[in-house]
């Protein structure tokens, strides 16, 4: 090989190495984003809660598709709601978000666990959890644990129950109770949250078991990132133990369960649950119960005005997952005083018809300075980081085991009214509606402007090594 022609290849290799490494450097480099994903228009009007989607505004709006993905990807109960649709608008004093999507099988009259806690003659689907184990898992009794006993199918045995998956073995606490199909498949009963952790890192949690009879609330939640870093690229949590630190069974756990991964993250959560908050007599059972107006159950000093529906107000950070109220029924209490009426600050409304919920989200931009620490104040002017997540709690899915954005998405307060609506892509499902759908991908927007500078560079490169090589 010639000297010459050994330069050129030479050349070739270092353009080549050079091009590679700027691509992988501008991976890295946050971009700039022109206009929010998703818009909250400027109307003049307000919510009408009792029908979710009806206020005229709604129509010149176009539904935003918003991709949904697996929070737990090898879960089959994970992940079954492929996209949400959603649209935003403001009025000068009040956010309101409209969402909906598929739910082929409702949760009707399922409790919400937290609040059939606080009712002692709950019944019905939804009281505790129950999980599948993954298949092939076994399960031995050790009978040298002469002060422990097992629950197998009914039947309480002495001896301690330790499980088997592929030669991992799980010791399980006293009193652990299981049901064995035909099948072999073991279902654990009243799992605890150190117990879910555990599963799921020896690779025995499968997915939350359901039947005709027994089956978890449906549920929507808006998470609202309010970190002093910049914010993830996605809502990653802990599953961890019931408290930081907390000691179960022997193990000694680091994080708390809905805590934060990403060090410096905090964010306020609004969670709608289709059997505690719903505000529906028929098939919200705690309504039905008229929960939300007995203190003396709820442990708060105030009810529920109107006895409207309403989202659980959560905050999480890197330490515990909070309730922002002074009772604590879902999370730890993030304040003992001081909350009046926090529980039932975000209003909302919610149908299911035609196979689809519609849910509407309706909270006052400015929050009271007591709720300020764990709430955002929203503005025009700003950007907020937003994530969002489904359960549909009849096919499986409950607590982290959910359908959620794959990335945060970006919503701003835009002072213009929305602009008359044009064609786009339609979801699979076909969704009965005057106004166009605008997907949104689960591509950042940083991604594409990275996309587009490293194909510049590309061409640049090739016309580089053109000259090179016709010489």
């Amino acid at each position: 090989m010639s000297i010459k022609r050994r330069s050129k290849y030479t050349l070739s290799v270092l353009l080549l190495a050079s091009f590679l490494a700027i691509i992988m450097g501008l991976a890295n480099v946050p971009m700039a984003q022109t206009s929010p994903q998703i818009p909250v228009y400027k109307v003049v009007g307000s919510a009408d809660l009792s029908n979710p989607g009806s206020a005229s505004y709604w129509n010149q709006i176009p539904w935003i598709n918003i991709s949904l993905t697996a929070n737990i990807p090898m879960a089959p109960t994970s992940g079954l709601t492929h996209y949400l649709l959603v649209k935003a608008v403001w009025n000068g004093s009040w956010i309101i978000i409209l969402e909906r999507w598929y739910a082929p099988e409702p949760a009707f009259g399922a409790w919400s666990a937290a609040a059939a806690a606080l009712y002692p003659p709950a019944s019905g689907p939804g009281l505790f959890r129950q999980i599948m184990l993954t298949p092939s898992t076994t399960y031995t009794i050790e009978k040298n644990y002469t002060n422990y006993f097992s629950i197998v199918n009914g039947n309480t045995i002495q001896g301690r129950l330790v499980l088997n998956y592929s030669g991992i073995l799980l010791p399980t606490p006293n009193n652990t109770q299981i049901s064995v199909m035909s099948n072999g498949t073991i279902i654990l009963w009243h799992s605890p949250r150190p117990m879910e952790d555990l599963l799921y890192s020896d690779g025995m949690f499968y997915g939350y078991y359901t039947n005709s009879t027994w089956y978890y609330p449906d549920r929507a939640a808006i998470m609202w990132y309010m970190g002093s870093v910049i914010p993830p690229t996605k809502d990653g949590m802990n599953i961890g133990g019931k408290v930081p630190g907390q000691t179960f069974d022997g193990v000694t756990f680091k994080d708390a369960g809905g805590s934060l991964v990403q060090s410096g993250g905090a964010a306020n959560i609004w969670m709608w649950v289709s059997g505690a908050t719903w505000n529906n007599a028929t098939y919200d059972p705690a309504f039905k119960a008229n929960l939300w107006q007995n203190t003396s159950l709820t442990g708060l000093s105030y009810v529920d005005p109107n006895n409207h529906g309403f989202a659980v107000p959560l905050y999480t950070n890197n330490t515990n997952m909070y309730e922002v109220d002074t009772s604590g029924i879902w999370y730890a209490p993030v304040a003992s005083s001081g909350l009046n009426g926090s529980l039932f600050f975000i209003w909302t409304g919610a149908t299911y018809q035609n196979g689809y919920w519609t849910l509407e989200f309706a909270r006052p931009l400015a929050v009271p300075s007591a709720y300020a620490n764990w709430m955002p104040n929203i503005t025009v002017g700003k950007t907020y980081y937003v994530a969002l997540a489904v359960w549909q709690g009849k096919l499986g899915e409950t607590l982290f085991d959910k359908s959620i954005t794959s990335n945060f998405l970006t919503l701003e307060l835009v002072t213009t009214p929305p602009t008359s609506t044009t064609s786009s892509t339609t979801p699979t499902t076909s969704v009965t509606n005057t106004t166009s759908v605008i997907t949104v991908t689960s591509i950042p927007s940083a991604t594409i402007y990275v996309t587009i500078v490293g194909v510049v560079i590309a061409i640049i490169a090739l016309i580089i090594l053109y000259v090179v090589f016709r010489r």
